[in-house]
């Protein structure tokens, strides 16, 4: 016996290293599958919501570092699956991976009479609902002869027995497609909210790109097909845009207004005043314009952390018409547009401190938003809120203030207002003021 134990044991040792080495693999295998189009948030605070735009309901918010996984790719929106196997959408410009390419999953068929779809991948798992044969399904995974699925929005499991694997699904976003062509009298233009939208030939995702619009761009409307709208551009082109990626002129229930509810959806034009051969209010050893470039720098980095989309009427010392500088905040549809300034009055030592402007009397909340937060340990005094005719304001039609940070012929104002501490205090005022504008 002692001899034929000897003879069995390097047998048995051989089968459990090679068993290892399966279950090794297995694991390895789907840890792999598993982490594919894993990405990681960068903002602090990302919205996940229902659909893939601005005015799709928020159903939950993932926090800064977590990761999710990325099931497709439409207008600038990536479709995720997140921990809780919830399906949901987030803004792309709220993801720090440049990297991502949509995967190409796979397509599965219930190839029986009745599948159980279940929550995981096992027999004791809850079942989810049923799924009758000739069903297709996106197949996300498969591991210990079960296939991970998107079914009824979320992520489940069936046996690989009852579900045949045919092709690949290059994309994986449900297109509710209509044949019904109907036009709605209360639509005038379509505007493009995102760069690079796609104009198509027809109403679905898997039509041709006919070319492509700019953030901005205002388009003829002419009917209503599904969830897309067919346009004229000024050339007479024709084609088709999703309704989930533009602004209405007139109509507010075809596709809502965005509902910003965070500053990292929203877009933000930051003005620094002066610029070239205006350099604005003289002090001792600069002027206005170096100020408010300066402020205007460090108040983008800011906003950029926090995930919003940051755009610099100037970046260098260059020459801005007010003109021009209204119609950048005009063309990218800005969420709030602030003009940055540094005063001065004819007798010295006159006035001291920030005083916050609006013209339009929308934007008086907004003013009062923003100056009750520079009011709050502001080392100069806060002088509160005013009508101002200026013509950044005047000519803006999306919410807009002129902050006038300091005075550069009051001696103390002079002596504050270029310092680190200083620019540092109104960019973290400006950035909380902002953060409880679109929270509230």
């Amino acid at each position: 016996m002692k001899k034929i134990d000897k003879l069995k044991r390097p047998k048995n040792l051989f089968f459990f290293l090679a068993v290892l080495l399966f279950i090794s693999m297995t694991t390895f295998s789907t840890f792999v599958l598993a982490n594919q189009n894993t990405i990681r948030v960068d903002a602090s605070v990302v919205n996940i919501r229902t659909g893939p735009g601005l005015s799709y309901d928020i159903m939950t918010q993932v926090v800064g570092g977590e990761k999710i996984n990325i099931l497709s790719e439409e207008n600038e929106w990536y479709k995720i699956r997140l921990s809780n196997d919830q399906i949901g959408w987030v803004a792309s410009w709220l993801i720090g991976n440049t990297e991502f390419s949509v995967a190409s999953n796979k397509l599965g068929v219930i190839s029986i009479e009745t599948a159980n779809i279940r929550s995981e991948g096992n027999l004791e798992a809850p079942i989810l609902g049923e799924a009758v044969k000739g069903t297709e399904l996106t197949v996300l995974f498969q591991q210990n002869n079960w296939t991970q699925v998107q079914f009824n929005g979320q992520v489940a499991w069936v046996s690989s027995d009852l579900i045949e694997i045919t092709a690949e699904k290059k994309s994986i976003i449900p297109i509710a497609t209509s044949t019904k062509n109907t036009e709605d009298s209360s639509i005038e233009t379509i505007t493009a909210r995102f760069e690079d939208t796609n104009i198509r030939k027809g109403p679905s995702t898997n039509e041709t790109i006919l070319f492509k619009a700019s953030k901005g761009d205002n388009f003829t409307y002419l009917s209503t097909d599904g969830e897309w709208y067919k346009i004229k551009n000024s050339d007479g082109q024709t084609g088709y845009i999703a309704n989930w990626v533009v602004d209405l002129s007139e109509n507010q229930t075809a596709a809502p207004p965005a509902n910003i509810s965070s500053l990292a959806e929203a877009t933000i034009v930051i003005d620094a005043g002066h610029g070239g051969e205006d350099p604005g209010a003289p002090a001792p050893n600069y002027n206005e314009k170096e100020a408010t470039l300066e402020t205007a720098s460090a108040l983008s980095g800011k906003l950029k952390q926090a995930g919003a989309n940051v755009i610099l009427t100037r970046s260098s010392d260059e020459f801005v018409s007010l003109d021009q500088r209204t119609v950048i905040s005009n063309q990218s549809s800005a969420d709030v547009f602030i003009s940055l300034h540094y005063d001065s009055t004819e007798i010295p030592n006159e006035v001291s401190g920030t005083t916050t402007y609006y013209y339009h009397e929308k934007d008086k909340g907004l003013a009062e938003t923003i100056n009750k937060q520079l009011g709050i340990n502001n080392p100069l005094p806060n002088n509160g809120t005013r009508f101002g005719n200026f013509y950044v304001l005047r000519e803006n039609t999306q919410p807009a203030l002129l902050l006038e940070l300091g005075y550069l012929n009051n001696t103390v104002d002079q002596a504050t207002v270029y310092t680190n501490s200083y620019r540092a205090f109104v960019v973290e005022s400006i950035y909380q003021a902002l953060n409880n504008y679109f929270s509230s």
